[in-house]
C-alpha cells in the first residue's frame, strides 16, 4: 500500500515540476506590475495561469489600481466567466480548477475597502454571485457562501444585499422547478437538495443580522 502511495506521490511531483511552477512563474512575473488595461485583456482569455496571476495583482493592488480595474468592468467580467463555468458542470479537473481560480480572484476584490464599496454600491454584482451557486463544485459553493456571510457582517446594507440576492435565486429556482412540472406533470414530484441549502442559510443570515 505504502508502494503504491510512494508512486503516486512521485508521479504527481514529477507532473508538478514539468507543468506547475513554469506557469505559476510565468503569470506573476507577467501580472507582477501589470496595469489594469492587460488584466482586462487577459480575463478575455480565461486560464488558470491568467485567473492566478490575477489574484496575484489584485491582493497586492493600491486602491488607485483596484477603481481603474472595477470601472473597466473587472468585475463583471470575472462575474460572467464564473456564472459560463457553473453552467458546464465540473466534469473536467480543468473546469474546477478554473472556477476555483476564478472565485479567488472575486475574493480579492472584495478583501479589498474600495472593492467591496464598490460591490455594495451595485446590488445586481450579489445576485451575479448568487447565479454561481447552479455549479455542482461544492468548493465553490462554501467560498460563495462564506463571501455573501462577510457582506452580511461588513455593513447593515450589505446584510440586505445578500438577502436579496438570496430571495431572489430561490424564486428562480422555484420558477424552473414549476417549468420542469408543467412540462410533464406526469413526472414524479421531488424537492432539489440546493433548495434546502437557500433554506438554511437563508436562517443563518437571518440570525447573523441581530448582531448588525
Amino acid at each position: 500500500m505504502s508502494i503504491k502511495k510512494e508512486g503516486a506521490h512521485k508521479k504527481w511531483a514529477a507532473l508538478k515540476e514539468k507543468l506547475g511552477p513554469q506557469e505559476t512563474d510565468q503569470s506573476e512575473a507577467n501580472l507582477e506590475n501589470a496595469e489594469p488595461e492587460l488584466c482586462i485583456r487577459l480575463l478575455q482569455m480565461p486560464s488558470v495561469v491568467n485567473y492566478s496571476g490575477l489574484r496575484k495583482r489584485l491582493e497586492n493592488s493600491d486602491d488607485a489600481w483596484m477603481v481603474q480595474f472595477l470601472e473597466l468592468s473587472g468585475l463583471d467580467l470575472l462575474l460572467e466567466a464564473l456564472d459560463r463555468l457553473s453552467g458546464r458542470g465540473v466534469a473536467r479537473i480543468s473546469d474546477a480548477l478554473l472556477q476555483l481560480t476564478c472565485i479567488s480572484c472575486v475574493r480579492a476584490v472584495m478583501n479589498s475597502h474600495k472593492g467591496i464599496e464598490y460591490i455594495v454600491s451595485n446590488e445586481g454584482y450579489v445576485r451575479k454571485l448568487f447565479q454561481a451557486l447552479d455549479t455542482t463544485n461544492v468548493m465553490v459553493k462554501k467560498q460563495i457562501f462564506e463571501l455573501l456571510a462577510a457582506l452580511c457582517i461588513y455593513s447593515s446594507d450589505g446584510h440586505s444585499l445578500a438577502l436579496d440576492a438570496l430571495d431572489h435565486y430561490k424564486a428562480s429556482v422555484w420558477l424552473e422547478q414549476e417549468e420542469w412540472l408543467s412540462f410533464d406533470p406526469c413526472r414524479q414530484i421531488h424537492i432539489p437538495r440546493k433548495r434546502v441549502g437557500i433554506k438554511f442559510n437563508l436562517h443563518c443570515f437571518g440570525k447573523r443580522s441581530k448582531g448588525l
